[in-house]
């Protein structure tokens, strides 16, 4: 299918194929002399691939990074310098689990195509407070990607969080009965989300520090383990092992980078499922208490 010169083309491939309408880019030439006619993308539809080339020529972008995701990019941001500058390990990984949950059916979307719509439709449907973390991690995702010229236009810069507000949750001091019973729990399965909760409530430290643990960080012989922690605040910090919790990371200590390999969502998901199965309200953060 024909357009306009230098605005590129849409054709469609033979056989079956969810997504058969090919969109390019216009043909340029490259620093070898060569013509060369990127592909953006593939779209189920003609309207679809006709809107996805308009928009691409619209705003003007960069068709060397049209196989980014936004996924790409927020890991991208894990490893920047905006995260050290994030004060504690908590606010990193609150950060992270809310811009995750607020944008999770767009993670997988092609970066240099989303809009202002994209994002705002979502933050629309969060608590105020979830999207103002959100936008903190767009906004310097943006801010490298603007850097890189991987895209032009800073969209963060017209979004807004909610005003939705949420309630302040209450902070839980357990008793002694629940650590007992996570006792008897781990001496009865031997379940690692047991031992890594007791480890909290044996070192005091942040569930995130606990799963950034690296094995060689761990000097049994003298008793005491250093955090990875990625913030200044929680970085190179000895931490002394308890004797009772001495056994669990004996017998869990091994050969990998890291202590555990769990997610914090796993972590978090399993402990409200021993909190339920013991009738006790809490979270991870109130056996810091």
């Amino acid at each position: 299918m024909r357009n306009p010169n230098g605005t590129g083309s849409i054709f469609k491939k033979k056989g079956k194929s969810r997504k058969p309408y090919i969109v390019r880019a216009a043909a340029y030439l490259t620093e070898e002399g060569k013509y060369k006619r990127p592909i953006i993308g593939s779209a189920e539809t003609l309207k679809e691939a006709k809107k996805m080339l308009f928009e691409f020529n619209s705003r003007n972008l960069n068709v060397d990074y049209a196989d980014l995701k936004l996924i790409d990019l927020f890991n991208r941001w894990t490893e920047s310098n905006h995260v050290k500058n994030i004060k504690t390990e908590e606010t990193f990984y609150r950060y992270s689990t809310d811009f995750k949950s607020i944008f999770e059916d767009i993670l997988e979307c092609k970066f240099i195509f989303l809009d202002y719509k994209d994002y705002q439709t979502r933050l629309d449907k969060y608590a105020k407070n979830k999207g103002k973390a959100a936008l903190t991690v767009l906004k310097s995702i943006y801010v490298d990607a603007i850097k890189n010229k991987i895209v032009s236009e800073n969209v963060p810069l017209y979004l807004e969080s909610s005003s939705q507000i949420t309630k302040t949750v209450e902070r839980v001091v357990f008793e002694d009965n629940f650590v007992r019973l996570l006792w008897k729990r781990y001496k009865n399965t031997k379940d690692r989300y047991s031992a890594m909760i007791l480890m909290l409530f044996y070192s005091g430290m942040r569930s995130a520090d606990l799963l950034r643990i690296e094995n060689k960080n761990i000097n049994l012989k003298e008793r005491y383990f250093v955090t990875g922690s990625k913030t200044e605040a929680g970085m190179n910090r000895q931490i002394p092992i308890h004797h009772l919790i001495f056994p669990i990371i004996k017998r869990f200590i091994n050969d990998d980078k890291y202590l555990f390999k769990e997610q914090y969502d796993s972590l978090k998901y399993q402990f409200d499922k021993i909190l339920s199965e013991y009738n006790t309200s809490g979270n991870l953060h109130s056996i810091r208490h």
